[in-house]
This record gives structure tokens, C-alpha cells and sequence, in this order.
């Protein structure tokens, strides 16, 4: 048994692997060196045995001394590798969207980055505490209850669509925003924002190596409901497809590992 552990700049995850096979997961909230032995700890327990560990993700260059034997990876060889793993697929486009969102490309078997955004997990985190004064989960649940009144239309503005994008799709997000709609629609305008942005800018780093119709979307934002949506739907209206596998919050982390 070996485990992977991804230390981010919001969150810590990790993953045991028994060969292949994932025995052991766990998140802890932070990406300093007290959270990846928070996290070490929790896998131990799980696994019920001491364990080797794999570090990525760019609090690994915090880790000194350490109460087992380890060694650092690059994350990008990491997203690669965990993305082909949950994927099943030797190339492909991995969206690794943590705190910021990265971009990398995987053909036959070897990963090139090709850049990514500061949109992420720690744009939700920082302007749902902002803008509503709640975590993204509660920025999530509010979410869930607004109805985008404060995003304008291209239909708002043209009247119908425009070649391939709907009438529906957002032309200026919170293009109408006003402080009566409340929370409610203010968090679900910036969910939305969050999700179309990192949906559209995923699709055309796709769309330059030829991956639009194999994009991976990870990290444990693409499990916000809202965003996840978002994504999805852009990512459909631009042409290309985008999929959220089983366990890919974990990806650098089971790339660690393997």
C-alpha cells in the first residue's frame, strides 16, 4: 500500500492505493504541513497500517522532515497520471480545477501543461465569504434556490441567439444585478460566473490541442452542484464534451500514488 497525498492551497487530500485498487480517501480543509499529517494520520487509520507516501501540489515544497518515508512528485505528471487512472483513457484533457484551475494535456501517456486560471476553488471560497458572508457550501445551498435574475441574456441583449450560442446563454454576468434580488440570486449569479468561466476557458485550451470531446473535469469544485452544472452546460454549447468521473476530486492525489 502507498499513498498519495495533494497538498493544495485550499484543501489536502489523499488517497491509499493497494495496487491499484483505492482502499482509503480523505480531505482535510487547509494546505499547510500540520493539514498533510492531519491527512497522513487519517489514512493510517483508515488503512490500519503505517504508510509510504507520494506528496504533490504545490504545498508539497512545505514538507521537511516527516514521520514516514516519502518522496515529492510534479503535479502536472500527477493530474496526468490520476486523469488517465479514473478516466481509463491515455489521452485526454484534464481540467484540474483546485484552488486556482489547471490545464494539462495527456497523449499517450505523457502530460504538457498548457497553463490555466486563477478561477477556482479559492475564487469560490474568498468571494462567497465576500459577497454573502457564507463557505461555499452555503454559498451552494443558496445557490440552489436562485433563478440567475441578475445575469443578462444574449437574448436580453440581441434578442435570439447568435450562431451556435442560445438566446438562453449568459451575455454579462450580473449584467442586472440589483441588491433586492438578495443572496439567494447574488450567490447563484456567482457560481454560475465561476462554473461558464472555467467551462468556456477548459473548451478552447481544449479546442487547441484537439481534446474538446475528451475533457476531464477534477477537483472537489467540480462536485459544487452549481458549478458542475455550468460547466457542463458550456461546455456543451461550445461543441465539446466534459465528463466528472468517479473520484476525480482525488486526481493528483491517486496520480501520486501511481
Amino acid at each position: 500500500m502507498i499513498a498519495g497525498i495533494d497538498i493544495g492551497g485550499t484543501n489536502t487530500q489523499g488517497i491509499v492505493l493497494d495496487g491499484k485498487r483505492i482502499v482509503a480517501k480523505c480531505t482535510v480543509e487547509g494546505g499547510e504541513k500540520k493539514h498533510a499529517l492531519m491527512c497522513y494520520d487519517c489514512l493510517c487509520e483508515k488503512s490500519k497500517k503505517k504508510l509510504r507516501v507520494v506528496f504533490t501540489g504545490g504545498g508539497a515544497r512545505k514538507i521537511g522532515s516527516f514521520p514516514a518515508p516519502y518522496r515529492k512528485v510534479g503535479e502536472i505528471s500527477a493530474i496526468g497520471k490520476g486523469g488517465m487512472y479514473i478516466s481509463g483513457k491515455k489521452n485526454l484533457f484534464v481540467a484540474s480545477i483546485g484552488t486556482g484551475t489547471a490545464f494539462v494535456s495527456v497523449k499517450n501517456g505523457k502530460s504538457r501543461h498548457l497553463g490555466g486560471t486563477g478561477i477556482g476553488g479559492g475564487t469560490v471560497k474568498g468571494l462567497s465569504l465576500l459577497m454573502i458572508g457564507k463557505d461555499p457550501e452555503g454559498a451552494e445551498k443558496l445557490a440552489l434556490k436562485g433563478k440567475g435574475k441578475m445575469d443578462l441574456t444574449v437574448n436580453d441583449i440581441v434578442g435570439s441567439g447568435i450562431g451556435k450560442i442560445p438566446g438562453s446563454a449568459t451575455a454579462s454576468n450580473f449584467g442586472k444585478a440589483c441588491r433586492r434580488w438578495g443572496k439567494n440570486e447574488t450567490s447563484h449569479s456567482l457560481l454560475k460566473m465561476i462554473g461558464e468561466t472555467i467551462g468556456s476557458m477548459s473548451y478552447f485550451a481544449a479546442k487547441t490541442i484537439n481534446q474538446e470531446n475528451c475533457m476531464l473535469m477534477c477537483g472537489r469544485v467540480a462536485l459544487n452542484s452549481v458549478v458542475k452544472k455550468r460547466i457542463s452546460y458550456t461546455v456543451k454549447m461550445m461543441g465539446g464534451k466534459a465528463e466528472f468521473p468517479k473520484n476525480a476530486e482525488y486526481c493528483a492525489a491517486i496520480g501520486a500514488a501511481l
